[in-house]
């Protein structure tokens, strides 16, 4: 597990600094008026951040940690089911609709991959569909399909 770490990390590293240097051929430009190579640089420079933490982590971690990780516990089934809950969400939403596909898309999340109990399920996927509808589709004017719900 420790060698899979640090080979991911090495590879996230990779990709950041490649993503740096294609995004340093942008204009930067400052905080009050970015530019288009703002955020891309920031997000950059943040994956690399990251990639050295994860990569100083797996250095200090002794094998008996690496076993009981809780990355050591992921199943091809879990990826098989949230890889299927992805295609099948983006064939229903247009047809159902932002709120309701997300809703079944976090509910089926939780219960399939990470059996959390339906109390919490109910809460956290309505109060992610409500609060993420609420924050695109009103607060940033961000067309979402509405589906047989009409708001």
């Amino acid at each position: 597990m420790w060698r899979t770490t640090v080979i991911s990390a090495l590879t996230l590293l990779a990709l950041a600094l490649a993503a740096l240097f294609e995004a340093s051929k942008l204009p930067f430009g400052r905080l009050s008026a970015p530019q288009p190579g703002f955020f891309p640089v920031i997000l950059a420079v943040l994956l690399a951040i990251f990639s050295l933490v994860l990569i100083a982590q797996a250095i200090g971690e002794t094998k008996e940690e690496s076993v009981a990780s809780p990355a050591a516990h992921a199943t091809w089934k879990g990826i098989v089911l949230a890889l299927g809950a992805l295609v099948v969400y983006g064939v229903l939403f247009e047809s159902l609709g932002y709120v309701i596909s997300t809703f079944l898309f976090i509910a089926f999340l939780m219960r399939a991959v990470d059996r959390q109990r339906w109390g919490l399920i109910a809460v956290v996927a309505f109060s992610t569909s409500l609060i993420s509808y609420l924050l695109f589709g009103f607060l940033l004017e961000t067309p979402l399909p509405q589906g047989i719900l009409c708001f």
